[in-house]
């Protein structure tokens, strides 16, 4: 899910150049992330690159030439210096996916609050893709713990997921509002 930028703060901008003409900015090739990409070019040519990984989400707001050209030369700006905790975290963060490093948080690091949010996101944006209940699971808790529990006569984790995709629609549909204030 692509946020705007005027509704969430966590998104760091970034100009895009001509690698020929690299500026500050390092020469890159977004398919050799290691991770999930997404591409959004908007009607009025707003562009935004998503990365996600199994654990965290990182957005790029970038201004210049075309996002869809590989490669090309990406320069992040920290911005609303000098409050410039939130941008580092997600700088960190965008790094980390890009190279296929584990995050430097543990999930330990994460209250029950942020997990089920995350969760519910993450299983929204799977459901909208046709994704089983299952195979959201294996997206959330790992193949191992899919296939030690999936059938267990409680269905603990089946019920877990369903609440998920419940819980993201609800965050879809105006929820998330709640997360921003």
């Amino acid at each position: 899910m692509f946020w705007r930028r005027e509704a969430y703060a966590r998104i760091l901008p970034a100009y895009i150049r001509d690698k020929a003409a690299p500026g500050f900015g390092a020469v890159v090739s977004l398919e050799s992330a290691a991770c999930r990409k997404t591409l959004l070019k908007t009607a009025d040519g707003e562009q935004h690159i998503l990365l996600m990984s199994r654990r965290d989400v990182a957005q790029l707001h970038c201004i210049g030439e075309d996002i869809r050209v590989h490669p090309f030369s990406l320069e992040l700006v920290i911005g609303r210096f000098p409050d410039i905790d939130g941008a580092h975290k997600v700088l960190r963060r965008f790094a980390d996916m890009f190279r296929a490093r584990l995050p430097r948080e543990k999930l330990d690091d994460w209250t029950v609050e942020a997990m089920r949010h995350r969760d519910a996101l993450a299983a929204l944006d799977l459901r909208a893709q046709g994704n089983s209940y299952r195979e959201i699971a294996r997206f959330l808790y790992g193949e191992d713990a899919v296939n030690a529990d999936w059938n267990d006569p409680g269905q603990t984790m089946k019920n877990r997921v369903i609440r998920s995709v419940k819980r993201g629609a609800r965050m879809s549909a105006g929820g998330y509002r709640a997360l921003l204030s």
